[in-house]
């Protein structure tokens, strides 16, 4: 038994790949099967089941996250590939997909899923302490995760770029996160997702 035990915690913990599993509520852990609300919050999204969750989730969703029966289910999808921090969708996803604590990775190419499932805990997605809805490089505003490019990481912070070619140019120089407005730092918050012809 604690054999058994043992195993089904390691399995828990590897990459699952992501073409029959269910996402969930995050509020309800229900199964979803007509989404009554997309939340993004961190630069990943989270469908809602009823009319009654997205409100509660964006009032505190770093606390629904932690939900203890939430583990062994999949209920949000990661908006960008974690190998190349790119914008992604489901369209381009060539590479497939991985379940990975909780959270769906979405891959461009399958050497990126290799990549990934070999060592998910370096590239899987954690929540930054602030995060900066404004490129840098370009210099305004971003209006949303689904608008990004991509995003970098940097002290503490994941600054969002407007296209892929700033996502590049910051890569290259991160001291270009400096030009950033102090007013456009801020702690995640749950915002709902743009319609898919508003991004």
């Amino acid at each position: 038994m604690v054999l058994s035990l043992a195993l089904s915690m390691m399995l828990m913990q590897q990459p699952q790949d992501a073409k029959n599993a269910p996402l969930v509520c995050p509020v309800t852990l229900e199964a979803i099967g007509t989404t009554a609300g997309t939340i993004d919050y961190a630069g990943t999204r989270y469908e809602m089941c009823c009319g009654g969750c997205p409100d509660g989730f964006k009032k505190e969703p770093a606390t629904v996250l932690k939900n203890e029966k939430l583990k062994g289910k999949t209920y949000g999808v990661f908006l960008f590939d974690p190998i190349t921090s790119a914008r992604i969708d489901a369209k381009s996803a060539k590479g497939g997909s991985s379940d990975y604590k909780g959270t769906r990775y979405l891959f461009a190419t399958a050497d990126e899923k290799t990549t990934f499932d070999a060592d998910p805990a370096k590239y899987a997605a954690k929540t930054p302490e602030k995060e900066s809805l404004y490129c840098p490089v370009a210099g305004h505003a971003v209006k949303s995760y689904a608008a990004a490019g991509g995003f970098v990481d940097i002290k503490g912070t994941r600054y969002y770029t407007c296209c892929t070619n700033c996502l590049a140019k910051l890569k290259a120089d991160a001291t270009l996160a400096d030009k950033t407005p102090a007013e456009q730092i801020k702690t995640p918050a749950a915002m709902d997702a743009p319609k898919p012809d508003s991004k």
